[in-house]
């Protein structure tokens, strides 16, 4: 088991992680984290320069602290600097937030400014394919289309997931060969949250009933769907150019009738790229916000939309222009 997850290991991390370059390793204290610190810590070149540790506690629960003296220990075990720092969650959420949006959030600013301020290349984290599958259940269940169901990409934004294709199990046997310990976080066996449902009932209910390598199958669809929204993608970005001028703020301002000409496989990737360019959070842009501005171009006359973040998209004469929404 040991070697042949370290081999899965090495064969991701030659594609997405360079041994020279200084790395900042997100790490909770879980298992998944904990696994992915030791795991880099054997593949980079001189690990104690090209690897920082970061933690942040979240002030969500009692005990936290005691996760963050965990994880510095253990950087210090390993002879690695760390950074940790706490932020409440709490107070920091949003009202159109939920508490798990918020600490997603919060925890990306942390890490991007973490990785700027100590002079890092990139940033790793521990998502796996356990993860992979959640996240494309969960995105089946609200609506998504094929770039939501695409699941979690293995690079993007400075960002790097070596453990993606590794599965939980596997990793906790690997770290139970080695006596690497870790912390459990008891949030995750709260069921008022919507992984924690998929987590704890969906999967094993899908593992028991349907198929036991189900979720090596969700997260090996969602990398094909990956593919295919790649090259859709590419497509919808030459007609968003053709489609749009930009304003003074570097936002798209659309034409309408060349929107509402557009093939709906397209249309709707051209709505969801013109949010994005407008400045709406990619994780919070549903089907309901693609179509509401498909709608709108296809309105006559003067209308308005309400988008997350609190920003609005209007059509004025036949374009269709974002902000802040007004009062």
């Amino acid at each position: 088991m040991g070697s042949s997850l370290e081999l899965a290991f090495r064969r991701a991390a030659k594609r997405l992680v360079d041994p020279r370059k200084r790395w900042l390793v997100a790490v909770s204290g879980g298992g998944d984290s904990i696994a992915l610190l030791h795991l880099m810590q054997r593949f980079v070149e001189q690990p104690e320069r090209h690897l920082v540790v970061a933690h942040l506690d979240h002030a969500l629960r009692r005990g936290s602290r005691t996760d963050r003296a965990f994880v510095e220990r253990r950087a210090r075990e390993l002879g690695l600097d760390v950074h940790a720092d706490v932020h409440d969650v709490g107070k920091a959420r949003r009202r159109d937030e939920s508490p798990e949006e918020a600490a997603r959030r919060v925890r990306r600013a942390f890490l991007k400014s973490a990785a700027q301020r100590l002079d890092c290349d990139a940033i790793a984290t521990g998502h796996t394919l356990d993860d992979q599958a959640e996240t494309v259940l969960m995105r089946l269940a609200r609506g998504a289309g094929t770039a939501g169901l695409a699941g979690i990409p293995e690079s993007a934004d400075s960002f790097v997931r070596p453990l993606l294709e590794l599965e939980r199990a596997d990793l906790r046997a690997w770290l139970h060969q080695r006596k690497l310990t870790w912390r459990e976080d008891p949030s995750n066996r709260d069921l008022r949250f919507d992984r924690n449902r998929v987590r704890r009932r969906l999967v094993p209910m899908l593992e028991q009933h349907l198929n036991p390598r189900a979720a090596r199958h969700l997260a090996d669809a969602a990398g094909r769907l990956r593919d295919d929204a790649t090259y859709l993608d590419q497509l919808a970005t030459q007609q968003l150019t053709a489609a749009s001028r930009l304003d003074r703020e570097g936002r798209p301002v659309l034409r309408a009738a060349l929107v509402r000409d557009l093939d709906p496989v397209i249309a709707r990737r051209v709505a969801l790229a013109a949010l994005k360019h407008a400045g709406v959070d990619a994780r919070r842009a549903g089907s309901k916000h693609v179509q509401a501005l498909l709608d709108l171009a296809a309105a006559r006359g003067t209308g308005e939309i309400h988008l997350p973040g609190k920003l609005a998209a209007r059509r004025i004469r036949g374009e269709i222009h974002f902000g802040p929404q007004s009062g």
